[in-house]
């Protein structure tokens, strides 16, 4: 163990952060010297400070930066906030690297996440209050919003007629640059290009080629090696977007009067499966989708808005305190808050994960301890990351073993679970324990192994079977869950990372359906294997929205929809079944505030021999077929869409939402793989 050495600091914004510092340190940043910040807004103990003076005082930091729309929504609190501290704030900041142990003590940060690089500029404080433009939007008519990959902007599925876009606007996603062009504040952070509507339809009146468009704004915007989306057959974004709100321009139907938002992520944040880039901008873009809704809007006035996210990571706490699920809530609220009661629907893909091995739960006592192999393959150019909790913050007593797989030269780790904040590192760097306080009474040690194969200067990890061994000399039993983080490579890109799986001694039982040795052995009755299908949704599926309305006996409305995936059963397609890939919720062991199940379910697949789902490819006229909760999610955003246009707003109940869903009002505990019900329709 004499390689391994104890961190004492560097560990306050959790394992992540760490391990992309130390690979900076060891291969260089890049330029990579701004860091995204998501922060909240709260008054000190120090001395007295207001809302409105915090946020002029964030506005006016030094090289501290802020996205346009970042600095609206401020401006935009700032003209409501009345004296005092009604309630949180929260915005996205680009601070520098060398500044990140010196924030203001009005800031609480909540995430740090990975860096990026942007050229030295002045700050600038203007903003605008969003609630005083507006007008281009009917109130009774909802918004469609879709965050994803290679939106298809030009396909004729998002039109109202042949030359005229129903896309307002879209956020065309890349590397965050500081604008210096005369049309733009010098300092403003600038993350890609939006297109707005009338843009759109001054390409569809050239009536040019699809193609050659989308080549020319991808060759301005984006690196060659990144792989553009929409410079191929098929996009995801394209087929959720068409999924949840395409229509034919030439057909009555009413969804051709809906108007449509979209962000396009940057190929660099979907090809990294871990999240960690995917959440930055996700969290940016839904938060100029909302940003845009209020500035289309008038005033208050502003017209439901169903917004469709099929994108999702794994690991995490599983509940209502993991970052996406906090800041979900947070938005539905300020929604509200900012709108009058306005709607806002957000309908998530609840994820494929259930087959991958990524999930294990068990209760660790005196005569039992937790024992997992965590198995990495080779050839993987990414770091594997394996996130063990207990449910105590009583963590004396506790002990953690990681074992090299057989023939490594790397040495074994054996330690006491280390203070928060604390942890032990093999430097290169090659692997990182690091200990975490969270809230909600859990603690977490983050267990990163660097990549299998060397990348410049880092040298490799061994591949194969890691021995992860947790025991406790506690008298009371413990819950301990481990997840493994997503690591792979999705479709559509050049295969760099390779998932890594958790395994165990006690193997696998027999698999009806998959007709194989591969279904977990349960743990809780005997001792078996505590790998498990059960809490293998994405990571914020436990968000709650908190807001209620009391329109159907105090019925709370459902602001944040999880979508399962089933598929018709042979021979009966009037019957469903889940797809095999589709999540399950949390059951034996469960934490409070864990999900259960999705809220509901909808097709993935046409059949168990027919997968996947046909809509609409990149170019009009094409058509492609995609599988997954991804395809599910979007009809659900859909069925809400027709919701809204169909039923008046004086009758738009929740209760009534439901029925409209699932034909049932009465929503109860949901089941593990079926949720409330399936879909009508």
């Amino acid at each position: 163990m004499s390689l391994w050495k104890k961190v004492l600091s560097g560990l306050n914004h959790g394992g992540y952060v760490a391990w992309e510092a130390g690979v900076a340190a060891a291969m260089g940043n890049g330029g990579r010297d701004y860091l995204p910040v998501f922060l909240a807004l709260r008054p000190t103990t120090g001395g007295p400070i207001t809302l409105a003076e915090a946020i002029d005082a964030s506005l006016s930091l030094p090289g501290i930066r802020f996205s346009k729309h970042e600095r609206d929504l401020l401006a935009t609190e700032r003209a409501l906030a009345p004296d005092g501290w009604p309630h949180e704030v929260r915005s996205v900041a680009f601070v520098p690297r060398a500044v990140l142990g010196r924030l203001p003590a009005f800031w609480r940060v909540l995430q740090v996440g990975p860096g990026v690089a942007m050229p030295v500029a002045d700050a600038v404080t203007g903003g605008d209050n969003l609630c005083a433009l507006g007008g281009d939007l009917d109130p009774l008519v909802p918004v469609a919003a879709v965050i994803d990959d290679g939106i298809g902007f030009l396909n004729a599925r998002f039109r109202h007629v042949r030359d005229h876009t129903r896309i307002k606007a879209v956020w065309l996603q890349a590397a965050e640059r500081v604008a210096d062009t005369p049309t733009l504040p010098h300092g403003e952070v600038v993350c890609g290009r939006v297109l707005e509507g009338a843009e759109i339809d001054a390409f569809l009146a050239e009536a040019g080629d699809e193609a050659e468009v989308y080549a020319r704004i991808n060759r301005a915007l984006l690196p060659v090696t990144d792989g553009a989306l929409t410079n191929r057959r098929t996009a995801h974004g394209t087929h959720v977007l068409d999924l949840a709100a395409g229509a034919a321009p030439w057909s009555d139907d009413p969804l051709t009067a809906v108007p449509i938002l979209a962000v396009q992520l940057p190929p660099a944040s979907v090809r990294e499966t871990a999240g960690r880039r995917m959440e930055a901008n996700l969290v940016q873009g839904l938060r100029w989708i909302m940003a845009t809704a209020l500035r289309l809007a008038n005033g208050t006035d502003v017209p439901p808005l169903v917004v469709n996210i099929s994108l999702g990571s794994l690991a995490g706490p599983g509940d209502r305190h993991a970052f996406l699920a906090d800041w979900f809530e947070y938005e539905v609220a300020r929604h509200s808050r900012l709108t009058g009661g306005g709607k806002l629907r957000l309908v998530i893909a609840y994820g494929n994960a259930r087959l991958a091995r990524l999930v294990a739960r068990d209760e660790i006592r005196r005569s039992h301890p937790f024992e997992l192999i965590w198995r990495l393959l080779p050839d993987d150019h990414s770091p594997s990351h394996l996130e063990i909790r207990v449910d105590t913050n009583m963590v004396a007593g506790m002990k953690v073993q990681l074992v090299p797989p057989p023939g490594s030269d790397l040495p074994a780790l054996s330690v006491d679970w280390p203070e928060a904040g604390t942890g032990w590192q093999l430097p290169g760097p090659v692997a990182l324990l690091a200990s975490v306080a969270e809230p909600g009474g859990q603690s977490l040690l983050h267990l990163t192994l660097g990549p299998t194969v060397a990348a410049g200067p880092l040298p490799p990890v061994s591949a194969g079977a890691w021995r992860v061994v947790l025991q406790t000399t506690l008298a009371e039993p413990v819950r301990v869950t481990a997840r493994v983080q997503r690591d792979d490579t999705p479709p559509g890109f050049r295969t760099l990372g390779r998932q890594s799986w958790l395994d165990h001694p006690l193997g696998w039982d027999w698999d009806t359906e998959a007709r194989g040795y591969v279904a977990p052995r349960p743990a809780f009755d005997a001792p078996g294997c505590p790998v498990t299908r059960q809490g293998t949704c994405v990571a914020y599926a436990g968000a709650d929205t908190g807001v209620e309305t009391w329109g159907d006996a105090g019925a709370a409305e459902s602001s944040i929809i999880f979508v399962g995936a089933v598929r018709p059963v042979a021979g009966d397609p009037a019957s469903v079944r889940p797809a095999a890939y589709s999540s399950e919720g949390v059951g034996h062991l469960a934490r409070p505030g864990e999900s259960l199940g999705p809220t509901l379910v909808a097709i993935g697949d046409d059949g168990a021999a027919l997968g996947g789902l046909r809509a609409a490819g990149v170019l009009s006229g094409s058509v492609t077929r995609m599988s997954g909760t991804s395809m599910a999610a979007p009809q659900v955003a859909r069925a809400l869409l027709r919701y809204f246009l169909t039923v008046p707003p004086e009758m738009q109940t929740p209760n009534a939402e439901r029925r409209a869903l699932t034909g049932e009002a009465d929503w109860g505990s949901p089941d593990r793989r079926m949720g409330h019900g399936t879909l009508l329709g």
